[in-house]
């Protein structure tokens, strides 16, 4: 089957939206593909040729389809290890100090992101040093029981049929710190954001063995191995990472296992697997080697190192020692390959505080199970798990053709803000098509990985009317968690708890499920007492200024002692001058270990590693503290109006707040879920692509071009592209007869547009988003009015429905333009013929009453002749309903003093900048220019723009009142 036919066959219906064409995605030079495809009956949001060049983009020859790290670039703790050139994300929390990288986002950063999370926010999970590897020589050798031996170079790979899928990747210890608060394992402190979803472009890994002979399996063909490169490592016979699956998995279409060489339209990234690694859908991501280099088919399973020595649920009694003393490791009973069931509250975050009131509460989160398992159902429960209450849940990716699913399910739930009140614990689980459920009570493994027991958030009363959440851990050193509290004090990290208190932990850690019992560690309190000397740092969790007196340096002076020769390090915002330790040379991990710290903040790598005795040795070297100038905690409380952090959770990092940038999500998941729908590439992306054209089209003049549309008949146009813009809002590009042609299409006028809708002709009137001076096309913004989305119309809007279900190559019939209200430029006004000279316009609009309006803001705007001033007052249900609000954001803040716009909702939350209810005369003085005496040679107009009750019983009864006379009040 051919690229095209397949990648159809598993998109089908609801296909990704991952381009609107190939100027939004600033693709790179494209691979032209020899040969015809056909589309055959699917449906897809873009056609089939620029599907095709996506396909071809998609195999790295472009840059990310998801633009949330445009300025990624090497990271300064890298600087001193052997990755120091590998672009990273600084915002990553990373588990095991500097080297070697093994990171995690933020839990809400990475939910907020939507279905395709940003390759810049993967987790990463290194064993050692990226290897320097490079496309034109790498090779990959397949042998083993083969009948062809074969080496495939890259090349080799991109000349072969190839597939895109979105696929989640979940680390075999997504989770793994939870086990850790109980009894340290073998893993590391991975939080809940070890899981991302991406799109994945590569090779078959069955079309690669058929080259080599092997197409079924055979008593000496059971298993396929793959490895990366040798010396990479330090354990094993060879130094490589390696382990295997079975054969009989890599031959079945059905299971997708692919050879891998793009990642969300780009080559991969060094740190996943650059030039190629292989994916195996539902598995843990402990299967699928980065790095690759062997395919080898075997008779048995892989005896390599680290598919041994690592995840592998043994029996919770089992530990290392144990383990290796009686070969439990050999058992291959107890591999962990497929998934097992999961799912995370993602809000509320850790530390997000509320007020009991009696709005609603939304609780949101991710699930996902393994072998292709769809998620059926999302339960919470506030009473321990007592009673459960059923969420909403949907799965963003469509599932296979084989009727597999390989991507992650959302899911949220309304909860009245009253019944938090005595809730101890907001818990969730999952249930899938096998119907498997979560456990409800954590069982500990050496290997710190599977963890899936109930997710359970503490709910703590701060007041009689304001609560706060805590999560059971989080991630690598970050202090705080439930699950490590001392009555509610500073988790404990760096001390292994006693046995007694471990099993004690155990049993009431085993009662939460069932009735109120919350995790204490009664025996802690004397293991902790020893600690009691160590220095103030370890108890911090949040900034506290340095004491009085104290010898303060600025962060530049502290860099400047960055050798062997002379050290300093910075840990916790205390200073440490190091050298007389580095010159007795007692560390452990010699020298190199501390000098390649020398200079900076070396807070993450002494916590991953460094014991409480550690602490206390420290403290003979402190010198001082960091300047508060310096410190980034310190000017975050101190810089309280900073752009959108209200807007953020107290558990955000302030230097987050501004990449909102997002992903790429699904068409029908965005229209049909709006309560889960989150900013996507693709409608943002769109708007600024659409703002860009528009501006240039108000400011070039088509002159002569030739008209393509006649105001008395209709003209047939086909649909170039269609783009979700939000939840219930598409952008619809229609093409002229030519590239060469114009609309003819004045300031103010409108279209209709017309289509069958269940076998009879609708139409409505539509301004298009683009002026003019646009050759070649027509753009339009519309808003689906889905049926029983309002009372009255329970059959919704016949029209918008009818082009919501076009497609990219259908036709859609256009007559204009027409209209009453033409804008001639620099204040002249022409209503009906009627010449109006103005110099302020007083706009009023509401729901899709923004589009005419936007087209004449947007012809003053462009004009630097025109002097003409406009203040819009725009009404919404929602702030979700806000249409083209980037689009208006970017004109204010661009021509900041002649263009204003404010929003008012009917329903809006606690964080709202705009205003909350309907339109009326107070806001109508506060936010719009007065009434100018009409006897004025220039004057002010409104130009109303809505709903009936919004013009009629609202704007102008107040704008007389005001002191705007008739024929300064304009209707469209």
């Amino acid at each position: 089957m051919d690229n095209i036919s397949e990648t159809l066959s598993f998109i089908g219906q609801g296909a990704f939206v991952v381009a609107m064409l190939r100027k939004v995605l600033q693709r790179a030079d494209s691979e032209k593909k020899d040969g015809s495809y056909s589309t055959g009956s699917n449906s897809l949001p873009i056609s089939a040729d620029d599907f095709l060049s996506l396909l071809a983009s998609c195999k790295g020859n472009r840059t990310s389809l998801i633009k949330y790290d445009s300025n990624l670039k090497a990271d300064r703790r890298d600087l001193n290890t052997p990755d120091y050139m590998i672009p990273r994300y600084c915002g990553l929390i990373r588990l095991t100090g500097t080297f070697p990288l093994n990171c995690e986002p933020n839990l809400t950063e990475l939910i907020n992101c939507g279905a395709i999370t940003p390759v810049a926010l993967h987790f990463v999970r290194n064993h050692g040093a990226v290897p320097n590897l490079d496309w034109s020589s790498h090779r990959i050798q397949v042998c083993g029981n083969v009948n062809k031996r074969r080496d495939f170079t890259m090349d080799d790979l991109k000349r072969m049929h190839s597939v895109s899928l979105p696929i989640l990747m979940v680390s075999a210890a997504n989770r793994g710190k939870e086990q850790n608060m109980l009894e340290q394992t073998n893993g590391f402190n991975w939080g809940a954001g070890a899981i991302s979803n991406t799109i994945w472009t590569g090779v078959p890994l069955r079309d690669v063995l058929r080259i080599a002979g092997v197409t079924k399996v055979t008593p000496e063909r059971q298993f396929v191995c793959f490895s990366g490169p040798s010396g990479e490592l330090s354990g094993g016979v060879d130094g490589s990472y390696g382990t295997c699956i079975p054969l009989s998995r890599a031959l079945d279409p059905s299971h997708d296992v692919i050879i891998a060489y793009a990642q969300n339209g780009e080559k991969l990234r060094p740190d996943h697997g650059y030039p190629v690694r292989v994916i195996i859908p539902g598995f843990i991501g402990g299967r699928m080697v980065k790095w690759l280099t062997k395919i080898e088919v075997t008779p048995g399973p892989s005896t390599n190192f680290y598919h041994l020595r690592e995840n592998r649920i043994l029996p919770s009694h089992i530990n290392s020692e144990l383990a290796e003393r009686e070969g439990w490791w050999n058992r291959p009973e107890y591999t962990f390959n497929e998934l097992n069931i999961n799912s995370v509250i993602s809000c509320p975050a850790h530390g997000d505080t509320i007020e009991i009131s009696d709005r609603n509460f939304t609780m949101k989160g991710y699930a996902y199970s393994g072998g292709g398992r769809s998620i059926i159902r999302v339960e919470v429960s506030l009473d321990n798990g007592q009673t459960w209450r059923l969420a909403r849940h949907y799965h963003p990716c469509p599932t296979t053709k084989y009727g597999k699913q390989w991507c992650w399910a959302y899911w949220t739930h309304d909860i009245p803000r009253r019944d938090l009140n005595g809730v101890h614990y907001l818990m969730c689980r999952a249930w899938d098509e096998s119907n498997n459920t979560q456990p409800s009570d954590l069982t500990w493994n050496t290997s710190g990985v599977g963890n899936n027991h109930y997710f359970k958030i503490r709910v703590n009363e701060i007041d009689s009317d304001k609560i706060s959440f805590d999560h059971p851990a989080e991630p690598g050193s970050l202090p705080g968690g439930w699950m490590g509290s001392i009555s509610g004090g500073h988790a404990v990290m760096f001390t292994k708890t006693p046995k007694l208190t471990v099993d004690r932990a155990r049993l009431e850690f085993a009662n939460v499920a069932r009735e109120f019992n919350p995790l204490i560690l009664p025996d802690a309190t004397q293991s902790l007492s020893s600690m009691s000397s160590v220095s103030p740092v370890l108890q911090k969790q949040h900034y506290t200024p340095p004491p009085p007196g104290a010898k303060l340096y600025r962060m530049q002076e502290i860099e400047e002692h960055d050798s062997e020769e002379d050290a300093w390090i910075l840990i916790k915002d205390r200073v440490y001058d190091v050298n007389r330790y580095i010159s007795e040379g007692h560390h452990p991990g010699g020298n190199a270990s501390i000098t390649m710290n020398a200079g900076t903040d070396a807070t993450e790598d002494f916590e991953a590693v460094h014991s409480a005795k550690a602490w206390k040795q420290l403290e003979a070297f402190a010198i001082g503290y960091l300047d508060p100038r310096d410190n980034p905690a310190a000017v975050s409380i101190s810089e309280k109006d900073v752009d959108n952090s209200k807007n953020v959770s107290s558990s955000t990092p302030a230097s987050r707040v501004a990449l909102t940038t997002g992903p790429v999500n699904l068409l029908q998941f965005a229209l049909a879920h709006p309560e889960m729908y989150g900013e996507t590439l693709v409608g943002e992306a769109a708007e600024a692509e659409a703002f860009d054209r528009m501006w240039d089209g108000a400011q070039r003049d088509a002159g002569d071009a030739p008209i393509a549309l006649d105001p008395k008949k209709w003209i047939p146009l086909v649909c170039d592209a269609k783009v979700p813009l939000s939840h219930d809002t598409i952008l619809l590009r229609l093409k002229l007869e030519s590239e060469g042609h114009q609309c003819g299409l004045p300031v103010g006028y409108h279209l209709y547009l017309r289509g069958d809708r269940n076998g009879k002709k609708v139409m409505r009137a539509y301004t298009p988003s683009s002026l003019n001076g646009t050759l070649g096309a027509v753009e339009f913004v519309i808003k689906i009015y889905f049926p029983n989305d309002h009372p009255n119309f329970p059959e919704g809007g016949q029209l918008t429905q009818y082009l919501n279900a076009v497609n990219v190559g259908d036709v859609v019939e256009v007559k204009g333009p027409m209209g009453h209200i033409k804008y001639a430029g620099c204040g002249r006004l022409l209503v009906d013929k009627n010449e109006h000279i103005i110099d302020k316009m007083t706009m009023i609009g509401g729901g899709t009453g923004v589009a005419p309006m936007l087209q004449m803001i947007v012809a003053v705007l462009a004009n630097p002749a025109d002097k003409t001033q406009i203040k819009f007052l725009f009404a919404n249900k929602t702030t979700k309903d806000i249409l083209l609000k980037y689009t208006l954001d970017r004109l204010q803040r661009e021509n900041p003093d002649r263009f204003s716009v404010h929003y008012t909702v009917s329903k809006g939350d606690e964080h709202w900048p705009g205003s909350i209810g309907r339109v009326n005369k107070k806001m109508i003085e506060d936010y719009c220019f007065p009434a100018h005496d009409s006897r004025a040679q220039s004057k002010t107009v409104a130009l109303l723009c809505g709903p009936p009750s919004l013009e009629e019983d609202t704007c102008i009864p107040a704008l007389k009142e005001l002191g705007y006379e008739n024929e300064n009040i304009i209707q469209y």
